[in-house]
């Protein structure tokens, strides 16, 4: 992931990693079974948990600028 001019590049095979680690997060760590991108200047991909107690996930924490 690389935050460009044009906004946040993801290739294909990221993303596809993405959705599997999303999907596997759902699964076994009680996170919601969706990501919530957020928008502006540097967007977020996020994964909420379904409980208070938990941490999200912010997919976009690796993501670098160009």
């Amino acid at each position: 992931m690389v935050y460009t001019e044009n906004g946040l590049c993801i290739t294909l095979n990221e993303l596809k990693r993405l959705v599997t680690r999303v999907e596997n997060e759902n699964k076994r760590g009680n996170m919601e079974p969706c990501i919530y991108v957020k928008g502006g200047d540097r967007p977020r991909i996020i994964q909420y948990c379904y409980y208070a107690e938990c941490f999200p996930i912010d997919f976009t924490n690796s993501a670098k600028s160009e």
